[in-house]
């Protein structure tokens, strides 16, 4: 018997199937199988009724707000939005089709989190900061954890005030707001867990495309001063940034033989397999963008292009973090040439001068590919208790900061070649690369967050599901050439 939801409505799917053909062959089934078909219905719905039951009664321990009974009990907002995206193509342009019996219980469910107390999304809010805290082992002070913070914050009262307007019933279109805000706060923040780089930089939304953002004002100069005489001044350099999005956009089509139980039972592994696609998207691109088609950084010795598949989104239309330290300042990389060392890091910490002594303490991260996070646990400073301390890596399994800066691996950030990029045929000798960031110096910025649509198609019979985004990185010194906020060791041995 199944141990999930997902599982469990497969059973009942193949129950259903099952008899379906049989008819469907002109094979009326016996009583033996009729009552043991029966038996297996009826137990799978009583556990499918005391999971969802512990689920909610559990207090949601995955950090979602959840429907509390009904056929789509245990889902939450995003739940139900992929499966109206989903369901509802398939309905509409038939007669009388709002009043379908599942587009009804969509309603009901949609209407159902209305309900929901103030302490609820209160409570939503600390379990996503618990959530956040347990994948990563982040302190509270750390810059992803206090980014996520504020990000989590926000989404919590923007829905307690619309929560208040969607009871009022002067209100129009009462809750239709805070069900659509409920869907795209759970999509932000299932990504922001599966993100590791996007966290740790600022994020500024985009009213516009392109939108300007000042750039740092330079330093000013001091004089003494007299009384009564008028103080020098200085006028500080000044200058701007400019976001620009490009959009990144994936479709997962379905056929019209699923059924809608079926479909039912595949909405929770799907938006399972949206949201580490869209993390994994996300953080490739802000780690490996490279606009050059030939020989790029993640496609050395080929020429890739907008539809070469699995590297296309490479060519978004910015250049990332890697690209600065690699490519447009040579000199904020070292070949290290060597095996894992704890020097390995304090070289290129050395390369970001003044960068490196951040305004407030966790502006500056390091970030490695898992294969150098792993081999680095074994350096002999961080091992053994004797020299590491309680945070030894022989005990317990982590690397959590070096030389006082956060460290984080990615499974976006590849093994290289010697040279430091990915050998678009296959690294000669795959090396490690450990990046240095100050955070503060970079911007990502939204035009458009995660949005789903749905597309009917019925020629074929089917519906596809698009996840789009529309995203921006720039750095703000406004020229990567000189900018030292960034660095890069690369050709780690060992790995």
């Amino acid at each position: 018997m199944g141990n999930t939801v997902s599982e469990l409505m497969q059973e009942m799917a193949e129950v259903k199937t099952f008899v379906k053909d049989k008819v469907a062959e002109g094979v009326r089934p016996v009583q033996e199988e009729v009552t043991r078909l029966a038996a297996v219905q009826v137990k799978a719905e009583g556990d499918l009724k005391e999971l969802r039951r512990r689920q909610i009664d559990g207090g949601s321990q995955d950090g979602r707000l959840l429907v509390r009974e009904g056929r789509f009990a245990g889902y939450d907002a995003l739940d139900l939005a992929l499966t109206r995206s989903i369901i509802i193509p398939r309905y509409r342009g038939q007669d009388g089709w709002s009043q379908a019996p599942i587009i009804q219980e969509l309603k009901r469910a949609a209407a159902s989190l209305l309900e929901m107390p103030p302490d609820a999304l209160l409570a939503w809010e600390e379990r996503q900061l618990r959530n956040r805290r347990m994948a990563y082992g982040y302190a509270d002070a750390s810059p992803g954890m206090l980014k996520f913070s504020r990000e989590a914050a926000i989404w919590r009262a923007q829905l307690m005030a619309l929560r208040v307007k969607a009871l009022d019933s002067t209100t129009a279109a009462k809750g239709d707001e805070l069900v659509a805000t409920l869907e795209a706060a759970q999509l932000w923040m299932d990504v922001n867990l599966e993100t590791v780089v996007l966290p740790v930089l600022v994020q500024v939304p985009m009213p516009s495309n392109p939108y300007d953002i000042p750039r740092q004002l330079g330093d000013v100069n001091w004089y003494p001063i007299s009384e009564n005489t008028q103080a020098l001044t200085t006028d500080p350099a000044t200058g701007k940034s400019t976001l620009t999005a490009y959009g990144l956009k994936s479709g997962v089509p379905f056929s019209d033989e699923l059924d809608e139980d079926a479909i039912i039972a595949m909405v929770p592994e799907l938006r399972r397999s949206m949201v580490v696609n869209a993390a994994e998207v996300i953080d490739d691109v802000l780690l490996n963008g490279d606009t050059t088609a030939l020989n790029g950084i993640n496609s050395d010795g080929a020429t890739i292009s907008t539809s070469t598949a699995g590297k296309a989104h490479f060519l978004l239309g910015f250049d990332g973090l890697i690209h600065l330290a690699l490519v447009d300042n040579t000199a904020q990389r070292n070949d290290h040439n060597a095996a894992v060392s704890a020097d390995m890091f304090n070289e290129i910490l050395a390369k970001l001068g003044k960068y490196a002594a951040p305004r407030r303490r966790g502006d500056v991260v390091f970030i490695s590919d898992v294969n150098t996070a792993i081999r680095s646990m074994s350096i002999t400073e961080f091992e053994t208790v004797d020299v590491a301390g309680a945070r030894a890596t022989l005990s317990s399994g982590e690397i959590l900061v070096v030389y006082g800066k956060p460290y984080l691996h990615s499974e976006q950030m590849a093994l290289a070649d010697t040279d430091g990029k990915v050998t678009n045929a296959g690294n000669a000798t795959d090396t490690g690369r450990v990046l240095v960031v100050n955070t503060s110096q970079w911007r990502v910025g939204f035009r458009r967050q995660i949005t789903l649509e749905a597309d009917r198609e019925p020629g074929k019979g089917q519906t596809t599901l698009y996840v789009s985004l529309r995203i921006a990185l720039v750095e703000r010194s406004g020229t990567r050439s000189t900018a030292t906020h960034t660095a890069l060791q690369y050709d780690i041995t060992g790995v």
